[in-house]
């Protein structure tokens, strides 16, 4: 297997295990265990450290959503070349993507492309028929020092997130993928898209008995 299929694999399992949301930022608590996840930060932190001890350095890297510099990546060098991974938006962007040539692929009926520039490539994502731009991605990221220092004080002005306000979750769960917004359960797989009105009860129905994270409680 070679760097980049050993990569994938284990992004394809941390998508499964560690999910995507931000109830620590709703209910303003430190999150001092990442395997249970959280917002970009943590989930890149944590995705990091399961990188290094299967023997892959990688560097955190920052970007941009919504023309805010607010999301975390990671960045890894393989044979001269860099990659971009990101764990931590929400969708599961399960390939890397090359920062010098531009990639197309579709999972759980949805897709991911790149377009690249001289100074930066831009993430798009299609549901249905049209491509967003999700995240814009320099090339040349700020410090290691500086991102750190982006984390530790995230929480301060939390407006700046397209999610500040309600509830975020996603995790892949055998064949599908399912990602919650507010009180919308949405169920993506490669042939359906399930849409179903939920609420507090039934959210913590699924992330402690179906998604076995009995740790997490939907914000009031």
């Amino acid at each position: 297997m070679n760097l980049i299929n050993k990569i994938e694999t284990l992004l394809l399992k941390e998508f499964k295990t560690v999910p995507f949301h931000n109830i620590f930022m709703l209910n303003n608590i430190e999150n001092k265990d990442l395997s249970l996840g959280g917002t970009c930060s943590d989930k890149v932190l944590h995705f990091r450290e399961i990188l290094k001890n299967n023997g892959t350095e990688t560097k955190l890297h920052s970007s941009f959503i919504n023309n805010v510099e607010c999301h975390r990546m990671l960045s890894v060098m393989i044979e001269n070349k860099k990659y971009f991974i990101d764990i931590g938006s929400g969708w599961p962007s399960l390939k890397l993507f090359p920062e010098f040539t531009p990639i197309e692929y579709s999972v759980y009926g949805m897709s991911f492309k790149t377009e690249i520039f001289e100074n930066k490539l831009i993430i798009y994502h299609k549901i249905k028929n049209i491509y967003k731009q999700i995240i814009d991605v320099p090339k040349i990221s700020k410090s290691e020092s500086e991102i750190l220092c982006d984390i530790e004080n995230r929480y301060k002005d939390t407006s700046i997130y397209p999610f500040s306000n309600s509830l975020r979750f996603s995790i892949i769960k055998d064949d599908s993928f399912y990602f919650i917004k507010g009180n919308t359960l949405r169920i993506y797989n490669k042939t359906e898209t399930t849409v179903k009105t939920i609420n507090s009860e039934e959210i913590n129905n699924l992330l402690q008995k179906k998604f076995g994270i009995k740790q997490l409680k939907s914000p009031h």
